[in-house]
């Protein structure tokens, strides 16, 4: 659906709330274009933790988020929504594609300048070449680990800085008009959704794991491999998708879901919400790890997607040291949002005291977080 405008006070709204947090927090809503193509109505504004926009807050103004993933709510937006945020510091010029990939949605940014007030507002709206840029900027961030010689990494970094020059022309200056708001209680504007469901994850074929640990250590360097595999009615884990090789820590998303679907053209949302079987699984290795996982497996796999995850521990040699699994289940979801109102609270704090217990209690919830990895058998 084209954008031909925004309404004038939608604008000022998220101005002024930027302006008013300060200390360079931003702030977010979800739009809704009308008929005729303007956005004339939003939820209510959320306003920018440490990390951003908070996603299940944003969320949350469209369904209730309680124990559910993002995935989960974001199937809830309905066809007309875009996502809006301010960008402090900035002019609305938009130069990556990360969020329309994620919400396959328009995504307007909102500029803001401390001194000037608003600045520009820009939009990009979601196309299958966009995608694809995507998967271009996930190969070349991983490519400069297979590179050999210098001649070759020098090559890589070439490739990676043009494609950053792509970026420069995605988004498109979206007009302001004068035209009437209208109030969108909380709720009001909700699409079908989609409820997954979860499965226990009780043991892993040993033959899987093995391949993937033989994998990760060809790969060499640290790297991580993974696979999306699938889990049956007992709880067992077998092998479907192919192994990919990612980078050192990470397995890129649109990399993880390229291993079992054709991902060319397509965006994040569709391809974990329509391709990837609701039964899937994704697993991957942990070199020199014993198959312990931390907050950032956990939004990675259930907490963004959806889907379990499994780590497999191994030491330089290959030898399996162990495999824990991270579900679906209502205390990931309570964390997460938990975490997200600390990041808001820092903020809000008076005191060093207040700040280091708000500071405490987020490491806290990364403990805890490592707490719902749960031994699996490799049998």
């Amino acid at each position: 659906m084209q954008i031909k405008g925004i309404a004038r006070s939608i604008v000022d709204r998220l101005v002024d709330r930027t302006l008013k947090l300060g200390q360079g927090r931003n702030a977010g809503c979800i739009g809704f274009i009308d008929e005729e193509g303007y956005i004339s109505r939003t939820t209510p504004l959320v306003n920018g933790g440490l990390s951003g926009v908070p996603l299940r807050m944003l969320l949350d103004k469209v369904v209730p988020m309680h124990n559910r993933s993002l995935l989960e709510g974001i199937t809830f937006l309905p066809s007309n929504a875009v996502f809006i945020m301010s960008r402090p510091g900035k002019t609305g010029l938009i130069t990556d594609v990360s969020a329309v990939d994620f919400f396959n949605l328009p995504v307007l940014s909102v500029g803001v300048k401390e001194s000037k007030g608003l600045t520009g507002v820009g939009s990009v709206s979601p196309q299958p070449e966009y995608f694809d840029l995507a998967t271009k900027s996930e190969l070349v961030d991983i490519e400069t680990l297979s590179a050999s010689t210098m001649a070759e990494e020098r090559e890589v970094l070439k490739q990676g800085t043009e494609l950053s020059l792509e970026y420069l022309d995605v988004s498109e200056e979206v007009p302001l008009v004068d035209i009437p708001v209208q109030e969108t209680p909380e709720g009001a504007m909700r699409g079908p959704g989609i409820q997954f469901a979860r499965k226990s994850v009780r043991s892993i074929d040993k033959n899987l794991a093995e391949a993937l640990v033989q994998k990760s250590i060809e790969a060499g360097s640290g790297r991580e491999v993974a696979v999306i595999a699938t889990i049956d009615e007992q709880g067992h884990v077998t092998g479907d998708g192919d192994i990919v090789v990612g980078g050192m820590g990470y397995v890129p998303s649109r990399m993880m879901a390229s291993s079992a679907v054709d991902i060319q053209g397509k965006s994040l949302k569709d391809i974990y919400s329509s391709l990837v079987p609701f039964e899937a699984i994704f697993v991957h290795t942990h070199p020199g790890g014993t198959g312990v996982m931390h907050i950032g497996d956990a939004n990675a796999g259930p907490g963004s997607w959806n889907r379990p995850i499994i780590a497999i521990g191994h030491d330089p040699q290959g030898k399996i040291k162990g495999a824990t699994v991270i579900e679906v289940n209502e205390k990931l979801f309570d964390l997460a949002d938990e975490d997200e109102q600390l990041s808001q609270a820092f903020f809000t704090a008076d005191d060093p005291d207040e700040e280091a217990a708000i500071r405490n209690r987020k490491f806290g919830i990364a403990q805890e977080y490592t707490a719902l990895c749960k031994s699996i058998e490799i049998q």
